[in-house]
């Protein structure tokens, strides 16, 4: 069965986005907030005669935009401190920094300004979920390289693959685009979480290693549990976290677990990938048996209080969950495990989210390219990364942030899941940068119902998996026809790895 320990530290080793002002605009609907600097905030490092390295001495001055999306209020309430630190020990460098509550405010905020060609920021936060990812926003002309920046002393402070063109998400065209933070490594994991306590009530000492034990640990907890206490549960509105049980059966397809599934082996539509059918028949049966706590198609937020409350034994959740369980019960005795694997052993691994690792980025249109370098060396700094990794527990894809400090128990041991489920899996965007259009465009003309509805109503009702993916793929494959002349590309081969095994990581050319 799965490691209930909380040790190790290691993280994946690689080989290797006339009339009113957009200002105006943008206030008038309540989506900039106050520039940072406020009074009463106090630095969160003190201003001293020698900057620390990284703290954003060099050439340039004036004001820098800057804007961003935070992770959480307490998360705005950290870079504020932050930046106010920074003009502290800079003040020739003024940063007006704007702060976004919402994906989607962030998003339309980030198109108004850059289409209008009024008031875009010198510097952005990287978001995906907005729609502002890395190769997204180089595609729309809205980013500059910074590649005239970064010196070997800069680059130390990363990981080698991070600044190595061959092999880091950063680089377009041999050009470095971005300053990264959070571990984009860490960022794939999705994890098993159980109640030590629920587990041990019912005579387990361990998390399930395997399907069949979690099926029958789920079964035992929740037919003993007596209506009271349930062995597991789905969560209805982040289905697609449930193909993480397919990620280590097989091949991960290409890209999102919410998109219509590519199989990165042979370029064709992979919804009847054995790995997809068997994951989904596991779950209608447990299903079917009824393993699962009721009412779980509904639930978002109602996993944390179910859990906390000793009312559920297990669930396979991301990463973000760790910080909402601890709030929910601060005394919970929170296990952590990799995801169970088929009793025949693991076949399959994660691919790294390095849709994150473009975290800080310069603007095409900033104003003052080496005082925005200026913010952006700090941002990159060890000194800012670390006060955000012991804060806000913002895990950074830098080691050098974690020496001489004491890590948690819960980093430990998602950094030693990560390096254990999550490998390098090859890129299409590599081998053809119109692969990254034609997918978006697929995406929007991919049949409907989405895959992950498909996927909900086949394990609520009980209906054939086989026929509903072997249709649903003749579909794809209908719509990739027609959408492939006018794309650019010739046919799949920008999507097919013949040579790739899901179990390493990838070398690509």
């Amino acid at each position: 069965m799965g490691d209930v320990s909380a040790q190790g530290g290691a993280s994946v080793t690689r080989p290797l986005t006339k009339g009113p002002s957009r200002r105006e605009f943008l206030r008038a609907g309540g989506l900039l907030a106050g520039a940072v600097g406020l009074p009463g905030l106090m630095a969160a490092c003190s201003a001293g005669d020698t900057p620390p390295t990284g703290s954003g001495a060099g050439k340039g001055k004036g004001t820098v935009r800057f804007w961003t999306i935070p992770e959480g209020p307490d998360d705005a309430t950290f870079q504020r401190q932050q930046i106010d630190g920074f003009m502290k020990r800079n003040p020739d460098v003024t940063v007006e920094a704007q702060f976004f509550p919402s994906a989607e405010q962030y998003g339309n905020a980030m198109q108004l300004a850059f289409t209008g060609g009024r008031d875009a920021p010198d510097i952005f936060r990287g978001n995906t979920a907005s729609g502002v990812g890395l190769r997204s926003v180089k595609q729309r002309g809205w980013i500059r390289p910074i590649t005239e920046f970064v010196t070997d002393d800069f680059k130390s402070r990363f990981p080698d693959w991070v600044y190595d063109a061959k092999h880091s998400a950063l680089f377009i065209d041999k050009e470095a685009y971005a300053v990264p933070q959070v571990d984009p490594a860490v960022q794939a994991v999705r994890m098993l979480y159980y109640n030590v306590d629920v587990l041990e009530r019912f005579g387990f000492g361990e998390p399930p290693g395997t399907w069949s034990q979690m099926r029958e640990m789920a079964s035992k907890i929740t037919r003993d549990g007596g209506g009271k206490v349930y062995g597991m549960a789905l969560i209805g509105t982040s289905l697609p976290i449930v193909l993480v049980l397919q990620n280590l059966a097989g091949p991960q397809s290409y890209k999102e677990d919410a998109q219509p599934p590519i199989s990165l082996l042979t370029g064709k539509p992979a919804m009847s990938e054995p790995s997809v059918i068997e994951t989904i028949e596991l779950l209608q049966g447990m299903h079917s048996d009824n393993v699962f706590a009721p009412g779980w198609q509904t639930w978002s937020t109602q996993v944390f209080q179910q859990m906390a409350a000793g009312r559920l034994g297990m669930y396979l959740g991301p990463l973000f969950h760790v910080k909402q369980l601890r709030r929910a019960n601060p005394k919970l005795k929170l296990g952590i495990a990799p995801p169970p694997v088929p009793d025949s052993g693991r076949r399959g691994s994660r691919a790294p989210a390095d849709d994150v690792l473009g975290w800080w980025m310069m603007s095409a249109e900033v104003r003052n390219p080496e005082a925005a370098w200026r913010v952006l060396d700090f941002l990159g700094s060890v000194d800012y990364q670390r006060e955000a990794f012991q804060k806000q527990k913002q895990i950074s894809v830098m080691d050098k942030v974690y020496e001489g400090i004491e890590i948690d128990a819960d980093t430990k041991r998602i950094r030693e899941i990560a390096s254990q489920i999550v490998r390098v899996h090859p890129d299409p965007y590599k081998k053809d940068q119109k692969a990254a259009k034609f997918y978006q465009d697929l995406v929007t003309n991919a049949p409907r119902p989405i895959p992950p509805q498909r996927y909900l109503e086949a394990i609520t009702k009980g209906s054939n998996v086989r026929d509903m993916a072997a249709q649903y793929d003749e579909k794809l494959a209908a719509a990739i026809a027609k959408q492939l002349p006018t794309s650019g590309l010739h046919d799949m081969s920008a999507f097919t790895f013949h040579d790739w095994d899901p179990l390493t990581d990838y070398k690509q050319a």
